[in-house]
């Protein structure tokens, strides 16, 4: 039961159970609710905990599919140190175009040229500042790569959700709730 909602909901149906019992006393009823809490508390941060990791693994994934150099499955590991070392050229040659339309100009040029290297070097410099018309340009000719960077924004968005304010305000107001305050 991963769902805060489904946590507090079945703490409240324990806890109105509890309540009803007519032959117990109060201290009683408190001691069994007090139980409930401390269950439903603990499956609440486990729940937590394995929504958080599987946050942050679908940002991993997510991530390694934008960044990653080496597109063929089949290279051998000498062919891979190859591809890394002349990808880190390219990396280099596009840290030294600063403005973003130095860089609109280089992704040009990898694009007339075939220079696919130099194009994801390109690319993955546009998308930390946010050139957003250079990675939609890259992006324009590349489904694949464009269906990975859908993945990767929106499992960027749901870590920032989770982390920024709302998210941390709901999960206190859950665990307020689930304390039975």
């Amino acid at each position: 039961m991963a769902d805060p909602s489904q946590i507090l909901a079945a703490r409240n149906a324990e806890v109105e159970q509890i309540q009803g019992y007519a032959d117990l006393t109060q201290e009683a009823k408190d001691k069994r609710i007090a139980a409930v809490n401390e269950k439903a508390n603990a499956e609440f941060s486990e729940a937590q905990e394995r929504q958080k990791q599987e946050r942050e693994a679908r940002l991993k994934n997510s991530e390694r599919r934008v960044f990653g150099v080496v597109d063929d499955t089949t290279a051998s590991s000498a062919e891979k140190a190859q591809i890394f070392t002349s990808y880190r050229s390219a990396a280099a040659d596009v840290s030294l175009a600063a403005s973003p339309g130095e860089l609109e100009g280089l992704l040009t040029q990898d694009e007339r040229t075939g220079d696919s290297l130099l194009a994801k070097a390109t690319f993955h410099a546009a998308i930390d500042p946010g050139h957003q018309q250079l990675v939609d340009a890259y992006l324009s000719t590349r489904p694949k790569a464009a269906r990975a960077m859908e993945r990767y924004a929106a499992a960027v968005e749901e870590v920032q959700q989770a982390t920024g304010i709302e998210g941390l305000l709901g999960t206190a107001l859950t665990e307020r709730a689930l304390n039975g305050q």
